[in-house]
């Protein structure tokens, strides 16, 4: 509850009664990592004599700044759409240190299990308080807030070498959150449809979709890639991008301490002249800003470039299908069905047409790719002219992973999926009782050698041999189970639209579910993996240790493929989901332990297996409640942390 609300309740002459749960504002629908919606439960106060219509009328009062704010929000997002080509010049700085957006922020990315990962510092969110957020504010206000070096550290690509990963400091990312919606509210509505990386109603699946339903007439694919996109970005150029749209310069001025805030590397803080530092909140939106310019460039090539409104029928089919309808009208069968033969081998549609030509393109962050309906002469000029306008812009495309491909005879490799035109003909059957032609449709199949390479990298295979996941070894059997079927669903989650999804399943069942018994036959000391068959059963089965526990079984799936995307809402819908903005408060919490409502602070966890509700009593309420997050005060959350790390030693000596 905010101070006012606590004004009017104290007004009221009411004593506490006690501490409970009461949801201030859940929105959002549900998902299987947060039932209970995008909003948050928080600790408000139930007084005894309280009337029911006085909680509503506490929340009213309570939620005023954070209604203010997303009126503000809605209202940068309507002009943004009205008026696309006009600056903005209203007050940002004084929105971005309003407490209520920056605890916003603060519960957007509280539950994301990367925000747990220490910095430079060894700082997370773990601890944060209303306080802190009202010194943060303050900081903001008198523009002495200063972004601190973030942690770098290198991960491997999927293609070879490594990626350079910062690791920002946590009061870092709750500012560069709150920047990220002012900015997503500014410019999604500015951004084109056939940009997909990282924007709201948007992910890897719409822009497979597009490609899917657009791109079916296209005889060769530029797949693009920009070489050390996120690294080459130039801070002058974007700031000049945003300094045109955004007139506050307060704001920009934020947004340019956040570039230039710099890294740990072996010791020694070092800063980049250009790059939006990957791993960064804020670094998506603003690469996407940068390369819109990249979309409107290729929307006007394509503008130029389109010709006719539909395509010739090919010369060659339409004799043998004239060839055929005079054979059989002279009842020679013979010689018509040898026509027959011989027209499947040909196209209805010409697709070397002159007179019709089709350019279309779609974007994933900086992968990207763009189809020609042409010649192999349109394809190498439209790759150039890309090419000099990325120079242009400070960028360059990648020499190695930037191609012309012919899609009917080469796999394509777009977002972990090949793509390539069928090799076989459908039929329609037309009125007259006559044949046409159908397009060839496009294949989207699982790369099985990279999913292999990739279960081989995280630790499944070794040498080409299942191997356990001896890291897991010391969870429980319904635990380790739980683990597994995660990744099982996310592969199959993923790829549930490829053409060759029944391969994919047993390939990774048959590597999960062999790993997954191994693993258990030395958890259990049952020395193969037949012995663990015979135990637990043909899906591994962990029996439930309560009543109304149910048994957790290994994953059981559908090898018949569906060919359907995961697409949960529409990705044109220009406006952003400002009601999404959870109202709840830091302020006026209490202790879940004692009770005290004198600095109490947010303990977090990183996942919620990481809970053990039979040794402690803060991860009993946690696991009940279903939250990585629980009020506590300084005095409790000190000897909770106390017990992790006397836990931690414990089985550090053990091991």
């Amino acid at each position: 509850m905010t101070s006012c609300t606590l004004n009017i309740i104290k007004g009221m002459s009411l004593q506490p009664k006690k501490y409970v749960w009461t949801t201030f504002a859940t929105t959002g629908l549900p998902t299987r990592s947060n039932p209970h919606g995008n909003g948050a439960s928080i600790l408000g106060h139930l007084f005894e004599g309280m009337q029911p219509g006085t909680l509503s009328q506490a929340r009213h009062y309570c939620t005023s700044g954070a209604n203010e704010v997303m009126s503000r929000l809605e209202k940068l997002n309507k002009r943004s759409m009205d008026r696309p080509n006009h600056s903005i010049n209203q007050n940002l700085h004084s929105l971005v240190y309003k407490v209520e957006l920056l605890t916003a922020a603060y519960q957007r990315i509280k539950s994301k299990p990367g925000n747990m990962t220490p910095a430079c510092d060894d700082e997370t969110l773990d601890g944060i308080s209303h306080e802190a957020l009202l010194e943060l504010s303050n900081l903001l206000r008198t523009e002495e807030f200063q972004f601190r070096p973030a942690r770098r550290v290198e991960i491997p690509k999927a293609s070879g070498g490594t990626r350079p990963l910062s690791i920002a400091p946590p009061r870092d990312k709750i500012v560069q959150e709150a920047i990220r919606m002012i900015l997503e509210a500014i410019y999604e509505p500015l951004f084109l449809n056939c940009s997909h990386g990282f924007r709201p109603n948007r992910s890897c699946h719409t822009a497979l979709n597009e490609v899917r339903n657009n791109f079916k007439p296209v005889a060769w694919i530029i797949e693009g890639d920009i070489s050390k996109c996120f690294d080459s970005i130039d801070h002058k150029k974007l700031m000049a991008l945003l300094e045109k749209k955004i007139l506050d310069r307060r704001f920009t001025n934020l947004i340019r301490k956040s570039l230039k805030a710099g890294y740990f590397e072996f010791r020694e803080v070092k800063h980049n002249l250009a790059g939006t530092p990957q791993g960064s909140i804020v670094s998506p939106i603003l690469a996407n800003i940068f390369l819109h310019q990249l979309d409107e460039f290729i929307i006007g090539l394509k503008k130029s470039f389109d010709k006719g409104s539909s395509p010739r029928v090919n010369p060659a089919y339409r004799i043998l299908h004239n060839e055929a309808h005079k054979a059989k009208y002279h009842g020679d069968m013979a010689r018509f069905k040898e026509i027959l033969r011989q027209r499947k081998k040909v196209t209805y549609v010409d697709y070397h047409d002159p007179g019709y030509k089709r350019l279309t393109y779609v974007r994933y962050a900086d992968d990207w790719l763009v189809g020609i309906r042409g010649s192999h002469e349109d394809a190498v000029k439209i790759k150039s002219q890309i090419g000099e306008f990325c120079k242009n812009i400070g960028l360059k495309l990648s020499d190695d992973k930037t191609k012309i491909t012919n899609i009917s005879k080469e796999k394509v490799l777009f977002l972990g999926t090949h793509i390539f035109r069928s090799r076989s003909w459908t039929h329609a059957r037309m009125r007259g009782g006559a044949d046409r032609r159908q397009a060839l449709g496009l294949i989207f199949e699982a790369p099985l050698v990279r999913v292999t390479q990739k279960l081989a990298s995280n630790g499944f295979l070794k040498k080409g041999k299942i191997v356990p996941k001896f890291i897991w070894v010391q969870n429980s059997h319904r635990v380790i189970i739980g683990l597994y079927n995660s990744v099982v669903r996310g592969y199959l989650n993923y790829y549930s639209f490829v053409h060759n999804y029944g391969k994919l399943v047993s390939l990774i069942m048959n590597t999960l579910k062999v790993s997954c018994a191994k693993l258990l036959a030395a958890k259990f000391s049952l020395g193969t993996t037949i012995k663990v068959y015979q135990k637990f059963g043909q899906y591994l089965t962990a029996p439930s240790s309560k009543e109304k526990e149910r048994p957790m079984s290994f994953i059981k799936p559908n090898y018949k493929a569906t060919y359907k995307f995961s697409i949960n809402s529409d990705p044109n819908i220009r406006s952003v989901n400002i009601v999404n903005i959870s109202q709840a408060s830091l302020e006026g919490l209490a202790c879940q332990i004692c009770g005290s409502t004198s600095q109490v602070e947010m303990h977090h966890v990183r996942m919620m297996k990481d809970l053990n509700p039979r040794a402690s009593l803060v991860d009993k309420i946690m696991a009940k409640r279903n939250r990585k997050q629980i009020p506590l005060c300084k005095r409790c959350h000190i000897e909770k942390h106390r017990q992790m790390n006397e836990a931690r030693r414990m089985i550090k000596s053990r091991s």
